[in-house]
């Protein structure tokens, strides 16, 4: 059986919207990050934006192919149901990135970027996590995945985010750490990383 968007007109409209819209998104993010870098912030990025990137477009590259590359490992009940949650999950997960984007203000960059003045935002999201920029991007994913109603494409997309999240993290905490000090290193130990409570 394909893939509901092999199937679906309405359904691979929606999604491939998705995947346009998160993606001039990033662009303008980065049209901002070079404003920001004649403003005066300091890259730090250590190469995680370009591990980010490739492990995120290998992601994306498996999600799309393995529901016709593995047909055995298609979702094969509820189609409709879980394909349509994963969009759900698509645009809320944009919806909170943007969120943490715009609480975070002129401190968001797509690169790991300090600027002189910078202090511990704990506003909004922030109060109980760290990086909700990419908790926004996991559900994102969590919903790319659920949309191409594969299992291995859902495994693929999580595994391959979370290995370049989880790079970009530990780079981004190092940097914040030696830039901000005892303040982030306070602020460590009353957050989380990624989700309230948990992880």
């Amino acid at each position: 059986m394909q893939p509901l968007f092999a199937q679906n007109l309405l359904f691979r409209n929606v999604l491939l919207f998705g995947y346009v819209l998160w993606a001039v998104i990033e662009v303008i993010l980065a049209i901002r990050q070079l404003i920001h870098v004649h403003a005066g912030a300091h890259l730090k990025d250590k190469g995680s934006r370009v591990v980010v990137s490739v492990t995120l477009g290998l992601g994306i590259l498996l999600c799309l192919r393995l529901p016709f590359a593995v047909p055995a490992t298609n979702i094969t009940s509820a189609i409709n149901l879980i394909a349509w949650f994963g969009i759900a999950l698509i645009y809320a997960g944009l919806a909170f990135r943007l969120y943490a984007v715009v609480v975070l203000g002129r401190y968001f960059t797509p690169s790991v970027a300090v600027v002189a003045d910078q202090h511990v935002v704990e506003n909004g999201p922030y109060r109980l996590i760290r990086h909700p920029a990419y908790t926004g991007l996991l559900i994102m994913f969590l919903g790319f995945g659920l949309s191409s109603t594969n299992w291995l494409s859902l495994l693929a997309i999580m595994g391959c985010g979370s290995i370049g999240l989880s790079y970009r993290i530990y780079v981004e905490e190092r940097v914040l750490q030696e830039h901000l000090g005892q303040p982030y290193r306070e602020y460590m130990r009353r957050t989380k990383r990624l989700i309230p409570f948990v992880l």
